[in-house]
């Protein structure tokens, strides 16, 4: 059975499991989007965990309100394509909601197409495109492939907003 929760302290801390999930699938809990580096794990959100046969973490969300920012999605490979996304999406519109957000964003690279099919599926579109964001991120975190998935080389961040009301 698989639940979502708020991200707890223990989840955060150096070596916690969120931490070593957003190491494997986005390259570590400092995110750089529009020429900012962002702690993503400084920031509140949710767990997805799967209780059958223990508590296994399997994703983290995480979102600013004072931002209006959808920070991060990070999901276990393993579980990829089971509603996981889905149900972490919905955990912070539901929050961003309830906190009097009209509207959320996100960023994320030109090379995401799995990513991108999730967000318009949850109700985000795009609305920007940052021709060599991805580019200029790698001057502030040099880890950034420059080839992604699909072999897609990676250029460009996408910016989608989701209205809440």
């Amino acid at each position: 059975m698989l639940r979502t929760r708020p991200v707890e302290v223990a989840d955060a801390a150096t070596g916690g499991p969120a931490e070593t999930l957003l190491d494997a699938v986005l390259s570590g809990r400092h995110q750089v989007r529009l020429g900012e580096t962002v702690d993503v794990l400084d920031l509140p959100g949710f767990a997805a965990v799967e209780t059958t046969g223990g508590a296994r973490f399997v994703g983290v969300a995480t979102w600013s309100a004072k931002r209006a920012e959808f920070a991060c999605l990070g999901v276990s490979a393993a579980v990829r394509r089971t509603g996981v996304g889905s149900m972490l999406v919905e955990a912070v519109t539901d929050a961003a909601r309830c906190a009097g957000l009209d509207r959320l964003w996100l960023a994320t690279t030109n090379d995401n197409l799995g990513a991108l099919a999730l967000y318009q599926r949850c109700g985000f579109r795009i609305t920007r495109v940052v021709v060599g964001g991805v580019d200029h991120a790698r001057e502030l975190k040099p880890s950034i492939p420059v080839v992604g998935a699909h072999r897609i080389p990676v250029h460009d961040e996408l910016i989608l907003e989701c209205a809440l009301r």
